[in-house]
């Protein structure tokens, strides 16, 4: 009698299902299954490479991560491989107090098929550069749409009209504008320039917005937000997103909103907060975004690769309507000496 295997012969293609199901499900798996064989390396590539982050520091020490989970850990890949760009969908690039922005520049040349990017604002112009490259000649040649599925963008600093100017007039291959093709925005630090380019973006649906920088004032309830944008008809939300750790310590930002109040609770400021803005129009929507213990770079590679958005938990936040009910009812008196 034949002694009776652990586990029976499967056919290859149901083999073949297994792993392109397994690294579909998450990235860890995507890992798992690059280590399997050669051939089933290949299976996991485009998993593996679908969302990139990079960094950039001073000390010019580069990290290249597929952002290995929670607690997120970063693993170093050392010289971005320019071959398996064509799988990435997701790129997070950003060189942090660093003028150099080569590495910038290779990676969105060796991106074409991105469809969500966030970097610093002075990295968009390289986009126009992309696009007419002689790097990216041959795949124009074969009409690839080269940032044809790009429509969602994250600015990482703050932004002037001039960063944008050079977008304004750059064209895909099907002739129709870059900038035309953007439904998704968002801008993450508006303290030195408010200028936000919705006047550009005539497609745009989605907005989001860093509340903290925006200058209101709670007590006379004037909420300030770039000029016309809720007038435009074709937006469908805009998100005042909050620096969770900058609201808990940080209560001058609580005195501003409400003038005259020492100290007001950061549980029932936003609360009113909230209220306020839904009052104000129905577009609106306040998160909080990052989370507390959570670095932005974490939040936005999770939800690209498939957990929720910042526009989903805006519009599960409305729904449950329970969204900062986690946050302390008053300062700890660490918190503000």
């Amino acid at each position: 009698m034949e002694p009776l295997s652990a586990f029976p012969a499967l056919p290859s293609e149901i083999v073949i299902h297994i792993l392109e199901e397994t690294a579909r499900s998450s990235h860890e798996g995507a890992c798992s299954v690059s280590l399997v064989s050669k051939w089933a390396r290949e299976i996991a590539l485009p998993h593996l490479f679908a969302t990139l982050v990079h960094h950039m520091t001073l000390s010019f020490s580069v990290t290249l991560s597929t952002g290995v989970g929670q607690p997120p850990r970063r693993q170093t890949l050392g010289p971005f491989p320019s071959k398996y760009g064509h799988f990435v969908r997701n790129l997070w690039t950003e060189c942090v107090k660093s003028f150099f922005s080569s590495v910038d520049e290779e990676l969105i040349l060796a991106c074409p098929n991105l469809q969500s990017v966030a970097l610093e604002s002075s990295s968009l112009r390289l986009f126009p550069f992309a696009l007419r490259s002689p790097a990216n000649a041959l795949l124009r040649d074969k009409g690839h749409p080269i940032f044809g599925n790009l429509h969602t963008i994250t600015v990482l600093t703050h932004t002037y009209r001039y960063h944008w100017e050079p977008l304004a007039t750059a064209k895909l291959l099907n002739g129709m504008l870059l900038l035309h093709n953007i439904t998704h925005l968002r801008l993450t630090d508006m303290r030195i320039s408010a200028y936000c380019p919705h006047d550009l973006l005539p497609n745009l649906t989605h907005l989001a917005l860093p509340f903290l920088d925006l200058g209101n004032n709670f007590e006379q309830r004037i909420l300030r937000l770039p000029d016309g944008v809720l007038q435009r008809p074709e937006l469908r939300m805009i998100v005042l997103t909050i620096d969770e750790k900058k609201w808990l310590e940080n209560p001058w930002y609580l005195n501003v909103l409400s003038p005259g109040k020492v100290l007001a609770s950061p549980r029932q400021t936003f609360r009113t907060l909230v209220e306020w803005a839904r009052q104000r129009d129905h577009k609106l929507h306040v998160l909080l975004s990052p989370r507390t213990h959570v670095e932005p770079w974490q939040e936005w590679a999770a939800a690209a690769r498939g957990g929720p958005s910042i526009w989903d938990a805006a519009e599960d936040a409305r729904e449950r309507d329970t969204h900062g009910d986690g946050l302390p009812e008053s300062f700890f008196q660490a918190s503000y000496r």
